[in-house]
């Protein structure tokens, strides 16, 4: 009778083990691995920021004052944040990339402003 018993028992679970397990392979979610940056992002990155950072510096010097210089160093700094966008767009990922193109978007769109209010 043990004999029998640890028979069906042993039958059972050799049944129930690997259709469980496979049921729970087909069921868990696919493994996404994260996706590859292109070579020198972070090299990429850091020199957009700078550029951005020494461009934003001449545009702070030169204020709200509209003179010669004012129309040509809005424009590159308009084109500076856009190159910028470009690099962070392609370069990171997750939340940090979704938080930094929507201020860099906002940034785009404020310095289009200031082109269109400038340089008429």
């Amino acid at each position: 009778m043990l004999k029998v018993f640890l028979r069906r028992l042993l039958t059972f679970v050799g049944i129930i083990l690997p259709g469980t397990f496979a049921l729970a392979l087909l069921l868990a979610p696919p493994a996404r691995p994260e996706p590859l940056q292109p070579p020198r992002c972070d090299r990429y990155l850091a020199d957009a920021t700078a550029n951005v950072a020494a461009i934003q510096a001449r545009v702070k010097k030169l204020g709200m004052t509209a003179g010669p210089e004012t129309c040509p160093v809005t424009q590159l700094y308009f084109l500076e944040v856009v190159k910028a966008r470009a690099m962070t767009a392609l370069c990171k990922n997750g939340a940090e990339r979704e938080r930094e193109l929507g201020r860099l978007d906002a940034d785009v769109e404020s310095i289009n402003g200031a082109i269109a209010a400038r340089c008429l």
